[in-house]
């Protein structure tokens, strides 16, 4: 057997027996499952289909479901904040009206992964905690700035969604909180695929734009995927106070893409990402910017 380094487990190259399937009730059931360190936590079981198929799976004896967990397929609107469950299907966040009013950004990505059938099995928790930089949900996370109520044995800590790196073996994404967007805001999603769904993006980009009442942009962010370390937050200091215009617009595209480090692979070499990168940053904060200024009741 060859193992490979994948978290704390050691990773099988060859055939394994199948893992045996644990279905806690509770959250702290469940906790105590992965705390043995022979089990791995699944959802909707895809990253762990992919990961077993191209030998990479943890060689746990183990596999916890989380599916199904309380409160882990919720997605739930607070005075001054959304959650949404680690269990949400990405074809449930997708179809969600009231967060498509809030964060369309958010149901855009979701919206944009592989296919509808794929969409029904996948959850959000993992698809955040396979922490590939491709993935959309990531990426449309973190633009809204959302964060990461993660539980584990010795307690429970935040985490932004680009630190989903730091997760320890014995710890589950409880659930996603995201702020409530501000009057005049507004977010969109863009996705570049070369030649169809069943592959991976070239390039995705979301934004955010909040503007003032003045009409001159008061919080902007974008964040890019499909690149090295992704998802990454662009850095945008001082490109607040002003008009959303084209001169705006180019500024933000243009620091998207001195600010990432694509890489070449078969949807493109790292020259043509980085143009890609530019171009589907624009896309995004156009508008992004259109339905931050669209009147109030209007989609958004």
């Amino acid at each position: 057997m060859t193992t490979l380094g994948f978290g704390s487990l050691p990773v099988d190259t060859t055939t394994t027996a199948p893992a045996a399937l644990l279905t806690p009730r509770t959250l702290d059931e469940a906790l105590r499952m992965l705390a043995g360190g022979d089990a791995a936590p699944v959802g909707g079981g895809v990253a762990h289909v992919l990961r077993r198929h191209d030998h990479l799976a943890p060689a746990a004896a183990k596999l916890v479901s989380v599916a199904g967990l309380p409160g882990f397929g919720d997605i739930t609107v607070h005075a001054e904040h959304v959650t949404i469950g680690a269990g949400v299907r990405l074809g449930a966040l997708a179809a969600d009206e009231r967060l498509a009013r809030l964060w369309p950004v958010v149901t855009e990505a979701a919206g944009s992964v592989a296919t509808g059938r794929i969409r029904r099995l996948v959850t959000l928790g993992g698809n955040i905690a396979a922490r590939d930089e491709s993935h959309d949900p990531p990426v449309a996370l973190t633009a809204v700035g959302a964060a990461l109520a993660v539980r584990g044995a010795t307690g429970a800590r935040t985490l932004a969604v680009t630190e989903a790196d730091r997760l320890r073996p014995d710890e589950l994404i409880e659930h996603v909180r995201l702020p409530l967007p501000t009057a005049r805001t507004g977010s969109a999603y863009e996705k570049f695929l070369v030649r169809g769904v069943w592959e991976y993006a070239c390039v995705n980009v979301a934004a955010a734009v909040a503007l003032a009442e003045d009409g001159t942009v008061r919080q902007l962010a974008l964040a890019v995927g499909s690149v090295a370390g992704g998802p990454v937050a662009v850095d945008l200091m001082g490109l607040t106070g002003v008009r959303p215009d084209r001169h705006l617009v180019a500024a933000a595209a243009d620091r998207a893409a001195a600010g990432t480090t694509p890489y070449s692979d078969v949807t493109g070499s790292a020259a043509y990402k980085t143009r890609m990168i530019a171009e589907f940053s624009r896309r995004a904060l156009i508008s992004a910017i259109r339905r931050a200024e669209a009147p109030e009741g209007e989609d958004r």
